[in-house]
């Protein structure tokens, strides 16, 4: 949330310093980095990864302008800065920005009125021709006249370049099609396959046209959905007639693999490959779902086109492509402001290469000019838009399976658990749960209890093997005609990787508000429910959040932020429960099911809603009675073999014990009919297991349900 302060008195807006909102270190300014870029670019992963590596040096202080600022205040009203980061996405007013440096004359990191050369194609490539840059052949259609030059722009055009734009548009002439594999634009022919790109640098939408030795059709290019990045479509084609294109000669690239160079000054560059999206439109992503990347060395020439990008741009931090092919290169887009994702090394260097440029202007007295009030305004930090406070909800980290069985009971030791005057209770304390196990066991011994032996005696054994368990706990809730139910649950714990979850989470907080606003980590409060796991995470949380050492504030445990269901809403719960149970119960097709309503209806590929379930379960059946087989084949010294360490206080027999327990509940038998009931509320049970052992006990789930022959 951002709020915006009136100033204070003795503030530069009632005439005081106009130097007050500039930080104090010492008795002396800290220079400030301003970031004035669209909220999503400014504090993407990347960014904060440089920003925190500077800031850490001590030397410096960063100032987010933020969208609100940028969009909706005036220049005069944006912060002051020493050195500024800035740059064009969409929906950016770059003329804008180019104005507030003009107005406070900042170190620009990268030229804000040379990023105007960046909007259009045609001004790219003539741009790169005068620098000597290589480029693929190519021809435009101008249809608009030129590119539009933005009068802050006009002054950083090189005659030279505005000679070639001049000409292009003169000579465009009219664009026509000689033959099924031939373009004409004015005097200048070229043949399929080429690449029509539009002059909107910002317009993705690129087509490749193949020749008709090729099979004809055209591949279209556009931003990644997913993992699709083109797509082919066959057939004739014939080229868009509306709009300004440049279209260039397809080159055939080495490796079927594009080059992106990443600059940080003129000096710097890091390279990598990634698939092209010509050659099926599939992106290759890794395990986090960022697409796969590959770093590689740069020619001696294409170090040589780096610096020339860099310097022809008037970008310090600029990405472009490259295309290698039979031994040569050509540069193929300028993106302008591009960080490499995921790259420690990378964010090393570019934070010490940007360090150095910014202590060479101070070595320089760049910070001289603000010594005139003039140069810095009269805007203030409690003036600007900026971040007051944040309200971080979370869930807690990752948890071991939760286990739970439910009896209604009617024996007087257990409906004696009840809480006074007949309410619920809650017991966790180890001399609670040693309560409810003297009440099972006298209503086990007791020869006129209404309750069954098999349940009381699978409750008692249960929680003696529990009991000591971290998170066991039994609850005791009135139930009609005088009765109670007792639900004992178990696990459910935070684990280790739960654990580094959280601390991951904090730190990568605290980054991020150090960055944004210091001072909200001066006033920190953490609130917890009741529940172990929550409990554990956030002490996790909040340890990593904190400075190191530093004394943690108490965490307020608060039982009200688990909301106690009304009766009205568990009623509506368990009425969806039934109907759920009913619609995957009935013996027949969906078209046929009476339970089947829009509101509760599977997806078309469950046409047998119980032949669904009773295949889940067989399968179940199947791998749980292989798991047996496996148990006894094995015995105890080859089960260790299979998995000799496990986490969370887990063992070979736990891990059996669990999903046997699975199968037992999701099917079971009506006592009444006889009949077999599946009960879908169990599929969440089984994908609770299924996830929490793919990563945490990994190798015994892969081979305690193979055939046993092949272990």
């Amino acid at each position: 949330m951002h709020a915006k302060d009136t100033p204070p008195a003795g503030s530069a807006a009632d005439g005081g310093s106009p130097f007050m909102d500039l930080p104090q270190r010492e008795g002396r300014r800290v220079p400030v980095i301003g970031v004035c870029a669209m909220d999503g670019k400014a504090r993407s992963k990347p960014m904060a990864s440089v920003l925190e590596r500077l800031r850490a040096t001590g030397r410096y202080e960063v100032v987010f302008f933020g969208e609100k600022t940028i969009l909706d205040e005036a220049v005069e009203a944006w912060p002051a800065c020493d050195f500024l980061i800035a740059f064009f996405s969409r929906g950016f007013p770059l003329a804008k920005a180019a104005e507030y440096a003009r107005l406070r004359r900042p170190f620009s990191v990268n030229s804000l009125e040379r990023q105007f050369l960046l909007l259009d194609r045609r001004m790219v490539l003539a741009t790169l021709a005068h620098a000597g840059v290589p480029t693929p052949r190519h021809v435009v259609a101008s249809r608009d006249g030129g590119p539009a030059i933005d009068p802050a722009a006009r002054h950083v055009v090189h005659p030279d370049v505005a000679a070639v734009l001049a000409a292009d548009a003169a000579h465009s002439g009219e664009v026509a099609e000689v033959d099924e594999d031939t373009l004409r634009i004015g005097g200048q022919t070229i043949r399929k396959p080429f690449v029509e790109k539009p002059c909107d640098a910002e317009d993705h939408n690129i087509y490749i046209y193949y020749s008709r030795a090729q099979g004809g059709g055209v591949r279209r290019l556009f931003r990644k959905v997913g993992n699709r990045s083109s797509e082919f479509v066959p057939g004739p084609a014939h080229v868009r007639t509306e709009g300004s294109f440049v279209y260039e000669e397809f080159i055939a690239v080495d490796g079927a693999v594009d080059v992106k160079v990443y600059t940080v000054g003129h000096t710097y560059a890091h390279a990598e490959t990634r698939k092209s999206p010509v050659v099926d439109g599939h992106v290759r992503r890794n395990i986090d779902g960022k697409e796969m990347r590959f770093s590689t060395e740069l020619t001696a020439a294409e170090r040589d086109y780096a610096g020339r990008v860099s310097e022809a741009f008037g970008q310090r931090v600029c990405g472009f492509d490259i295309l290698r092919a039979d031994g040569r290169s050509m540069v193929m887009d300028v993106n302008g402001w591009s960080f490499v994702k995921g790259s420690e090394e990378y964010y090393d260097e570019a934070a010490r290469v940007l360090d150095a440029r910014f202590q060479e202007a101070l070595r320089n007295r760049w910070l001289a000019r603000f010594v005139d009030p003039d140069a810095v305004g009269r805007a203030t930090y409690e003036s600007r838009w900026v971040l007051k406070a944040v309200l971080d909800v979370c869930r807690h980290a990752d948890r071991t399976p939760k286990q739970k069985i439910k009896c209604v009971l009617r024996s007087a030791p257990i409906v004696g658990l009840l809480a006074a005057g007949g309410g619920e209770a809650m017991l966790r304390s180890a001399a609670d749960l040693d309560r409810v196990l003297a009440a099972l066991d006298e209503a086990c011994d007791s020869p006129h209890t209404d309750d069954s032996a098999a349940a009381l005696g699978q409750l008692r054994d249960v929680l003696q093997r529990k009991r000591a368990q971290t998170g066991t706990k039994v609850q005791v809730k009135p139930a009609d005609g005088g009765a109670a139910l007792l639900v004992l649950k178990w696990g459910g714990e935070c684990t280790h990787a739960g654990l580094v979850q959280a601390q991951d989470l904090g730190h990568r907080m605290r980054t991020d508000l150090l960055l944004i606003n210091r001072s909200l980590i001066n006033d920190v409060r953490f609130f917890s429910s009741a529940e172990c796991r929550v409990q554990s995470t956030v002490a996790a949380y909040a340890e990593a959040f904190l400075d190191a050492g530093a004394p943690a504030p108490p965490v307020a445990v608060r039982p009200d932020m688990l909301d106690a269901i009304s009766p009205a809403a568990k009623r509506g719960m368990d009425a969806a429960k039934q109907r759920l149970r009913a619609l995957f119960n009935h013996d027949g097709p969906l078209a046929a099911n009476p339970h089947c309503t829009p509101e509760l209806r599977p997806p078309p590929e469950i046409g047998h809603p119980r032949a669904f379930l009773r295949g889940i379960c067989d399968l179940t059946a199947r791998l749980v009675a292989r798991m047996d087989r496996n148990f006894a084949a094995l015995g105890p010294a080859g089960l260790a073999r299979l998995q000799p360490d496990w986490c969370c206080n887990e063992n070979a027999d736990l891990f059996r014990e669990r999903w046997t327990k699975i199968l037992g509940d999701f099917c079971t038998t009506d006592r009444a009919t006889g009949a077999t009931v599946y009960d879908p509320a169990r599929v969440g049970d089984l994908y609770d297991s299924l996830k929490y052992d793919a990563l945490h006990n990994r190798r015994f789930l892969e081979r305690i349900f193979m055939p046993t022959d092949e272990l």
